[in-house]
């Protein structure tokens, strides 16, 4: 009997062992973001996509972007071309389930608050490309809707995430996505493992042409600093091996990026600090990307009135060149200030950023050409705290420059010694 009753007390140790490691054992593989974020659910998939279209309402060309997170559709459209008046677009919101989907179309010129309903969408995708109808918001008009997709992806676009985001846009949470997933024909193609993580919501991937050889490539934000700088990771498709690749580090590295496909160019806006903002160019060479012009923003001092006021001007990419849409341009023998208003210009005497004056002339293929560029001098002088090397700032008043020694104030912006 002792030995029968020594095999049971081994058995039931065995079994405690076994229901144990079972409880322990999914806890112990599970992934460590689940653990990080306090999730203990398994990950979720669920699509996750942004498209743009051109198509018709009625009789109307319209351009449409419209992104898809789940069972959630949302995006803008506007009458084409939407570069006559880029700021009047007209937002899209609804649902999407077995390809289809109903949107509630309001005016984006409106505080989110007042928007006024000014239709509704019903389109359905079926037979591949969003076809459906627009209502009126009385329902007594209704127009045909079609709609093509201007860059179409072969695959599904799915991520793998550790939780579906909120749908009452509370933010309490920001799911991490893991992993972007790409499916044709209902099968798994091609796996990308990431780490991406919004403040609020999730990123979704956007198609883009990365290196400009016509194929489509993927990226994907990674985090949203408090700045325009977007660190993001991007995919290329390598023809030769069918599937997608990790770009170089030299297209990783860029914030922000732009693709501008006309001109082979990637664009990145970024900021440095609070008081400096640039944009810098690349181009492919040789399968790596190479930074081909860069420009930054600087502080113009400006005479309105006799009054000294300084104007914080930043530089824009438009039509493949870098430019100061507020400059000072040589235009013949005279000098011409493009900045029409000084609201947003300060009237404290500053040298951080240092003030500068650039002149800029047009050459006949477009751009921009520096001419010369006035810079701060420091001149002795003597002030009320005896001699004092004080900066000479030149000011741009109607069309010439003036020079102005800033003596004023010499413990603030004076020196002992020349700087």
């Amino acid at each position: 009997m002792p030995a029968i009753r020594s095999v049971r007390s081994v058995l039931a140790a065995l079994l405690t062992c076994l229901l144990l490691t079972c409880l322990l054992l999914p806890l112990l593989s599970a992934p460590a973001w689940a653990a990080q974020d306090g999730e203990g659910d398994d990950p979720v998939e669920f699509p996750a996509w942004t498209r743009t279209y051109t198509g018709r309402i009625g009789d109307k060309a319209v351009e449409a972007t419209l992104i898809r997170i789940d069972d959630r559709l949302s995006g803008s459209y506007c009458y084409a071309p939407c570069s006559i008046d880029p700021g009047k677009r007209l937002a899209l919101e609804g649902d999407i389930k077995d390809d289809k989907a109903e949107l509630t179309e309001r005016d984006m010129q409106k505080s989110s608050a007042h928007a006024a309903h000014t239709g509704t969408w019903e389109l359905d995708w079926t037979d591949g490309a969003p076809s459906g109808t627009w209502r009126a918001p009385d329902g007594t008009r209704s127009l045909p809707l079609r709609l093509r997709e201007t860059q179409p992806f072969p695959f599904d676009v799915r991520i793998v995430a550790s939780d579906l985001p909120d749908r009452d846009d509370s933010c309490e949470r920001a799911p991490h996505v893991s992993a972007v997933r790409l499916y044709r024909d209902g099968k798994l193609f091609q796996e990308l493992p990431t780490d991406s993580q919004n403040t609020c919501g999730v990123f979704v991937p956007n198609v883009v042409d990365a290196d400009f050889d016509g194929a489509p490539d993927l990226t994907l934000a990674l985090d949203l600093p408090n700045s325009p700088d977007v660190p993001h990771q991007s995919w290329l498709f390598d023809r030769a091996g069918g599937r997608f690749r990790d770009a170089p580090d030299s297209l990783q590295e860029v914030t922000a990026p732009e693709f501008d496909a006309p001109h082979a160019a990637v664009v990145s806006q970024w900021r440095n600090g609070c008081c400096e903002h640039g944009v810098t160019t690349y181009r492919w060479q040789a399968g790596n990307l190479m930074q081909s012009a860069m420009a930054t923003s600087a502080v113009v001092p400006v005479l309105v009135g006799g009054a000294r006021r300084y104007c914080y001007v930043m530089p824009a990419y438009r039509d493949g060149r870098i430019d100061y849409p507020e400059r000072v341009e040589q235009i013949g023998a005279r000098l011409v200030l493009t900045l029409g208003d000084f609201k947003d210009c300060t009237s404290e005497d500053t040298l951080t950023p240092m003030p500068r004056i650039d002149v800029w002339k047009r050459a006949p293929d477009g751009a921009l050409k520096l001419v010369r560029s006035e810079a701060v001098r420091w001149k002795q002088v003597a002030t009320a705290a005896g001699k004092r090397y004080c900066p000479e700032v030149p000011f741009f008043e109607r069309d010439r420059i003036r020079r102005i020694v800033l003596s004023e104030h010499p413990d603030e912006l004076c020196t002992e010694t020349r700087p």
